[in-house]
């Protein structure tokens, strides 16, 4: 029988043991990983910092700790009005031969905890090697949304088309960068899309990032127009632990034109980044992407590798803000 408690600081050395198996298996189908979370200590800070800010559940069976589950409160939940409870990649596992079962237990008890909170949304993310995971979460009622995403800094070894001229941005064209980034975020409200409508850059903003040595810009023109950009940050990473290293760059930005979508520019784009950040001496590129995107569906499973899914869940009868 398995006995669900509040997770204590006696049970973190054991629980990032569990995350950290979990992991070794993702490393060994995924290699461009890099290994920063797979440190036992570094696991344990997290979890213990976890615990001082929210809480956290134990599951037990025979005085053995086989799963845990841990979560932050998340107000504004991807700007909306929403409280979300928040499971971090690092924050949860099971050890023992049902999985699922003691996921089933924890999320129970947790649901519990995370309505007396006032959340309105349920989330979590999982390594992407672990189908168990996935079918027990999808089981409770959790769709998937974002996809984090990796691959060695290696060319993709595509000629650039002969109609395409693609170079790497620089400070003069920010007043340029910024009117392609207005449309680029009045594609996202749009359906089915239908992501909150977000404030772009302004120019002056983007000359402070672009001054930054590892960031950069990429920019594709075919016919002298504008088609579209990738953008790349060394530094500001927006995606899950397992993937932030210093060897790596993070794609924080994309967006072609749609009259430009069929001629090849985001491949070219992705490559001349590549070359350039491989002759830099790093190591890996990230992207994370939203699921129900179409274009971004389509196109990032091509060159990189999943390393994380996030779920979440909307529960049916819990109050919702008039206003999102």
């Amino acid at each position: 029988m398995i006995e669900i408690t509040p997770l204590q600081p006696g049970h973190l050395p054991q629980a990032a043991l569990i995350f950290l198996r979990n992991l070794q298996q993702l490393r060994q189908s995924v290699p461009a990983l890099p290994d920063t979370m797979e440190d036992p200590e570094l696991v344990r800070q997290y979890l213990v910092k976890l615990l001082e800010k929210s809480g956290g559940l134990a599951a037990l069976e025979h005085d053995r700790l086989v799963g845990y589950l841990a979560w932050m409160l998340v107000s504004g939940f991807r700007g909306t009005k929403r409280k979300a409870a928040y499971v971090p990649e690092w924050a949860h596992g099971t050890a023992g031969g049902n999985p699922a079962r003691v996921y089933r237990a924890l999320y129970r008890a947790a649901a519990e905890a995370w309505s007396t909170a006032g959340c309105q949304v349920h989330a979590i993310s999982l390594l992407a090697h672990d189908h168990t995971a996935t079918n027990t979460w999808f089981w409770n009622g959790f769709g998937l949304q974002v996809v984090d995403a990796v691959r060695p800094m290696m060319p993709l070894g595509q000629a650039v088309p002969a109609m395409l001229e693609i170079r790497k941005a620089s400070a003069a064209d920010a007043e340029l960068v910024n009117r392609l980034d207005q449309e680029h975020w009045q594609h996202y409200p749009q359906s089915p899309i239908f992501m909150v409508p977000q404030v772009p850059s302004t120019p002056e903003a983007f000359r402070l990032w672009l001054a930054q040595p590892k960031n950069s810009l990429w920019l594709a023109f075919a016919g002298g127009a504008p088609a579209g950009f990738v953008r790349f940050d060394g530094y500001d990473f927006d995606g899950v632990a397992v993937i932030d290293a210093p060897t790596g760059i993070f794609i924080s930005g994309a967006y072609v034109r749609p009259a430009y979508r069929s001629l090849g520019a985001a491949s070219a784009l992705l490559d001349a980044a590549l070359r350039d950040y491989q002759q830099q001496g790093f190591e890996f590129c990230s992207v994370n992407f939203e699921t129900f995107n179409p274009e971004a569906a389509a196109f990032w499973p091509r060159y990189f590798e999943p390393a994380c899914l996030s779920l979440t869940r909307f529960p049916e009868n819990l109050p919702t803000p008039s206003r999102l």
